[in-house]
This record gives structure tokens, sequence and C-alpha cells, in this order.
């Protein structure tokens, strides 16, 4: 199931990349596995001589204990030692339960993955008929 677990990967990059671009010079850092499927990074800039930060976690779980959000909450270092707080995004599947998730974190929905019940469902983008296909479907109707 390792092949699996890449592909959804991919997927919560791409999902990342929406919200930091690298053309806006941000820079996506992966933070060291904790296990399971959920991942964490951290999103980070230099604009107008000021240094942005953001914290990702991307999971897929129906329902996000609140155990990480509180772990990601340490505050960042700089290079001379000043502290600053990084914002949080989290990043899950359509119809996760968000209702234990603080104010402050701002939650964003995948757009590839949703629950369906209880299950995790990839959602694929619908096909697109020629105009062939759809002349067809006219004649036939």
């Amino acid at each position: 199931m390792g092949s699996s677990q890449d592909i959804m990967h991919q997927f919560a990059k791409q999902e990342i990349n929406r919200f930091f671009s690298t053309y806006d010079g941000w820079r996506i850092t992966p933070l060291p596995e904790a296990g399971g499927y959920d991942r964490e990074f951290i999103a980070e800039r230099i604009i107008s001589g000021n240094k942005e930060s953001c914290k990702v976690l991307v999971s897929f779980e129906k329902s996000v204990p609140s155990e990480k959000i509180e772990s990601m909450r340490s505050s960042v270092t700089g290079p001379y030692g000043q502290v600053k707080k990084s914002d949080i995004l989290l990043i899950v599947p359509q119809n996760s339960d968000t209702s234990s998730i603080p104010n402050d974190v701002r939650i964003s929905f995948m757009n590839s993955f949703s629950f369906e019940g209880n299950a995790l469902a990839w959602m694929k983008k619908p096909v697109q008929k020629s105009e062939e296909e759809k002349a067809k479907a006219k004649v036939t109707a």
C-alpha cells in the first residue's frame, strides 16, 4: 500500500501549491514524518525584509485530533534568536469534521478527496465529451 500513500501525498503537495506558489517566493519544506498518512510542512518566504512562515498539516482523517494542532503551535526561532509565531493551515478532505479545530487555525478543503460516510473517496474530474459524442447523444435522445 506504499504506492497509494505516495499518490495521496502527490495530491496533497498540489493542494499546498494552490496556497503557497513558488512564483510568490514560497519555499515549502516537509517536516520529519510522525507516522500515518498525515504530513506536516512549513512554508516560508521573505517579502519586504520580513520573514513569513506558515505551518501546514495535511490530514486524511475524518476528524483531526486537537493534540496534532497543539503540537504545531510551537514558535519558529529566527537566525538571531527572535521568536516568530507562524500561522497554521489545516488541509483536510471535503466533508471532514472540523468542529474541534480552534478558530485561529485556517482550514482548507481538498479538491481531490472527500469523505462519503466514513470512507475516504477520490474525487475524479468529470470526463469532457467531444463535440461528436455530444451530437450523438442529442440524436439518440
